[in-house]
């Protein structure tokens, strides 16, 4: 029996991702000393991404979280005094409560939001690793990306492009961790 390529990409990809997930080293539960709220954004990030506000002074953080997804919304908020809407989503961990914020349709909020939508809320109930970076897009600017994790080392990812439905996939992502904290 002949095997084409197109047969073989499928398992190849497995095979990838279960490498992959052995090779991951796992985060501490837990944020350290971030903070209440953490803020996404590359520049003010000071290259790294995330970082906290003490007294208007911006604090880089660790690229690495991990623990359980409690919400997913798209406050709006008050910056720079205009009204502008962010994608917040909040953590716990060590039952300290964190809200990671980001814009509302930016790379990372896009990506946490596909991810979550495609995956069974069970995967949900249990601790996720988010590991951030930074991602030079096509058109030259760098963004931050996210590679989540789930609590066996599963990398959770789906495809995604701009021209999505982005409303339906915000309301099966936040109905999915509804469910799965309604389970917990």
């Amino acid at each position: 029996m002949h095997s084409t390529i197109q047969d073989i990409l499928p398992l190849l990809a497995r095979i990838a991702v279960a490498l992959e997930s052995r090779t991951q080293p796992k985060a501490a539960e837990g944020f350290l000393d971030y903070g209440k709220k953490i803020f996404c954004n590359v520049t003010k990030g000071n290259g790294d991404g995330w970082y906290v506000l003490h007294d208007g002074v911006a604090t880089t953080q660790m690229p690495v979280f991990r623990g359980n997804v409690l919400s997913i919304s798209f406050p709006t908020v008050e910056r720079r005094n205009q009204d502008v809407r962010k994608f917040h989503l909040v953590m716990q961990a060590n039952s300290e409560t964190v809200v990671f914020e980001s814009g509302h349709d930016c790379f990372f909020s896009k990506t946490v939001l596909a991810a979550f939508a495609a995956v069974p809320p069970a995967v949900l109930t249990q601790r996720i690793q988010l590991a951030t970076y930074v991602k030079m897009l096509k058109s030259g600017d760098k963004t931050l990306a996210v590679s989540l994790r789930a609590a066996d080392g599963t990398k959770l990812s789906s495809e995604w492009t701009n021209d999505d439905d982005w409303k339906a996939i915000a309301v099966v992502a936040i109905n999915n961790v509804n469910e799965a904290n309604d389970r917990s």
